[in-house]
Formats: C-alpha cells, sequence, structure tokens
C-alpha cells in the first residue's frame, strides 16, 4: 500500500527478541542465540543482526557478560522521583501489631512533607509478597520494612526495594540489602530471661518454637538464657529446644496457636513435662497453654509457662484467669527509633548504615510459679 508504513528487518529482530523476552521465552540471564543463529531465522544479514543487538544492547534490553556472550538483562526498575513523597511501612505481621507500628510512625512524619501509606500483610506471604513488588514498581522515596524470619521467608533480587528508596529494616539486617536496621538485643534478652528463670529458682527449663529451625534471633536469645542457666548449674543444651512444623501460621485463615497446641498435646503424652516451658512468642504460649489446661495440668502449680517475645506492652490473656508472663520486645519504640532514622535519611543524612539494638523488659504475669523468697540475681555474671 502506496505510503504504508514498512518496518525494516533491523525493526522486526528488535521487536521479536522484545516480544520473546515479555512473554518469558527468553528469561533474565538467559544467553540469546548467536548471531549466526538469528541471521537464519530472520534470512538476514549477520551485519543487520549485530547492529540490531547493538541497539537492544544501548536499550538496556541485552548485555554482554565476560566469558558468557550475550545473555539478556534484568529490566531495570522504575526511579524515585524528585517530588516524590511516599513513605511506605510494609507489616508482615498481624493487624493488633500493625497499630503499634502505624502509630509510632505517623507520630514521626505526622508534622512534615512526607505522607506514610501502611501495608498490613496480616501474617499471609502471598500478601507481604505482593507488598514488596508493588514497593518495588512504584517506588517510594521511603521504606520501613518489616522482614519475616528466613524460616519462612527469602527476599529475592525482584522484591527488593530499588536503589533510590531509602530504606530502614525493623528488625535484623537483611543480607542482600545496604540499609540500616534496628532490632532488639536477642543475646541481652536472653541474658534477662535467663537471669529471671534464676530468681524463680526453676531447674529444668523446655524452649518450644515454631518451625523446622531456630531463627538467628532465637538463636542469639537461647545462647544468653544457656549462658545464665549453665553458669548456676541448670541444664541448657540443643535438648532442652524444641521446633514443631508450622503450617497453621501463615495464610488467610491463620491461626498462630494451633500448632503449638497440637504439639504440646503430643509432648505431653510422650515424657516428663520441665518445671518450665518457654514460649518463642505469644502465640505459642497461648497454644501451650489451651493444651496444659485441656490435659488437666495445673498452671503455675505444675508447669510454669513464660513468652519470649510480645509485640504488645499489655500482658496478653489468653484463657480466664491467667495473663502470661511474657518478654516485651517494645514494638512501638523500635518503630519510632525505626521512622526517627528513616526521616533523616530521607531530609539527607548520607552516613554509613548502622544497625542499633534496644532492651525490652520482662511483664510478669500469673503463669509462673512465684518464691516466697526470691534468690537475689547480682551473682549471676560473677
Amino acid at each position: 500500500m502506496h505510503g504504508a508504513f514498512r518496518m525494516s528487518p533491523q525493526d522486526k529482530i528488535c521487536r521479536c527478541i522484545k516480544e520473546r523476552i515479555s512473554t518469558g521465552e527468553l528469561k533474565t540471564g538467559m544467553l540469546l542465540p548467536s548471531h549466526r543463529e538469528l541471521s537464519r531465522q530472520f534470512s538476514v544479514a549477520i551485519t543487520t543482526v549485530t547492529r540490531a543487538v547493538a541497539r537492544l544492547k544501548n536499550e538496556g534490553v541485552l548485555e554482554c557478560r565476560r566469558g558468557c556472550g550475550t545473555t539478556v538483562a534484568a529490566p531495570k526498575p522504575p526511579e524515585v522521583g524528585r517530588d516524590n513523597r511516599r513513605v511506605m511501612l510494609i507489616n508482615p505481621l498481624n493487624e493488633k501489631i500493625n497499630m503499634t507500628l502505624s502509630q509510632a510512625v505517623n507520630e514521626v512524619f505526622m508534622e512534615t512533607e512526607w505522607k506514610v501509606e501502611t501495608y498490613c500483610a496480616c501474617a499471609n506471604i502471598a500478601w507481604y509478597t505482593s507488598f514488596l513488588k508493588e514497593c518495588r514498581n512504584s517506588p517510594p522515596a521511603g521504606l520501613l520494612l518489616l522482614p519475616l524470619s528466613p524460616k519462612f521467608f527469602r527476599f529475592t533480587p525482584e522484591l527488593m526495594p530499588v536503589p533510590g528508596t531509602k530504606t530502614v529494616i525493623w528488625g535484623l539486617p537483611v543480607p542482600e540489602l545496604k540499609a540500616d536496621s534496628i532490632s532488639a538485643s536477642p543475646f541481652g534478652e536472653g541474658i534477662m530471661l535467663g537471669d529471671y528463670i534464676v530468681s524463680r529458682g526453676i531447674r529444668s527449663v523446655l524452649y518450644i518454637t515454631q518451625g523446622t529451625d531456630t531463627g538467628q534471633e532465637e538463636r542469639d536469645t537461647l545462647r544468653g538464657i544457656g549462658q545464665v542457666l549453665r553458669r548456676k548449674g541448670i541444664p541448657f543444651n540443643r535438648d532442652n529446644v524444641r521446633t514443631y512444623p508450622d503450617s497453621y501460621s501463615f495464610g488467610p485463615m491463620r491461626d498462630p496457636e494451633r500448632g503449638a497446641f497440637e504439639f504440646t498435646l503430643k509432648l505431653i503424652r510422650a515424657e516428663p513435662l520441665p518445671e518450665l516451658m518457654i514460649a518463642g512468642h505469644d502465640g505459642i504460649a497461648c497454644g501451650i497453654l489451651r493444651a496444659l489446661l485441656c490435659s488437666g495440668i495445673k498452671v503455675p502449680e505444675e508447669v510454669s509457662l513464660l513468652s519470649a517475645e510480645s509485640g504488645d506492652d499489655r500482658q496478653c490473656v489468653p484463657s480466664p484467669g491467667y495473663t502470661i508472663t511474657t518478654f516485651n520486645n517494645r514494638y512501638y519504640l523500635r518503630t519510632r527509633i525505626a521512622a526517627e532514622r528513616l526521616l533523616s535519611r530521607l531530609e539527607g543524612n548520607d552516613a554509613p548504615t548502622m544497625h542499633y539494638e534496644i532492651m525490652g523488659r520482662l511483664i510478669e504475669g500469673t503463669t509462673v510459679k512465684q518464691t516466697k523468697n526470691p534468690q537475689t540475681t547480682e551473682d549471676i555474671f560473677l
């Protein structure tokens, strides 16, 4: 047709390669067919293929790796605009904890130009993943990120924030991500928990947590507990730690207590119980308490129960007459510090990234036996 647009052979090659990438036929890092093979496929001269490939390299669609040939380049992430005033809080935990986090962040950013958007995944890993992808595809200026434990989740490159997003991690650092991080001091918490256990005259302890293995934070907590207990002649090693596979805590119909409940029922039938059971967090503690009461075991007369982590300043009340003794990890304080650090980054602070640790506090309930003359704990570190 007279005047109709005719695509050049070079344009056809470029368009075809881009279509193969968009459909997934050619994936990131995949080796491009040789120039000779492409010249046969498109029935053009090799010089035409060479020009088309060079054009795609200039556009960032392809890249040349030494010793690997020409490969499909990773798509460039969107950039953060200069007028971007968005700040994202991505929280994988439940709505109850999210209220504490949101309050702390909004208090810091309330009178600034930055607008906070809160994304709560409600312990649904699919939602959490989608929030991370949204953060990368439509990047905010700032991000306060709560990472899930590696026991349950792995950060891959397509889930990382873009380099232009100022990021502060609430929790232990993510090795692949260069950012400030604010966490509790798990080893220090373990020392304080060990101190409390010794002060109650307890001689046998069992620590119960979810997952197939303990995470780094829990390992540090256990190291602190063990250091104190062993110095006082109380056995505490791998035999005193139990994990159970957890398929209930994450998902649209989550029940953080059920796994611990089922595991504890089996444990009660299989072996004598210790004087004290320590739960990895409040959800586990509630499940353990339900199982103990269901089995007719008196708490705390026969077994004491302690939670090693709580995200709330209030006591956990899972059953009438029971408030779980718990270690509060100061979620509000950590979030406040993280938000203040993020604001300073957004305002131009370019100092080297740092990791901060803060201490929590024990909130005593009714699930641990009281002693008339508690042993002093000042000699524990001697």
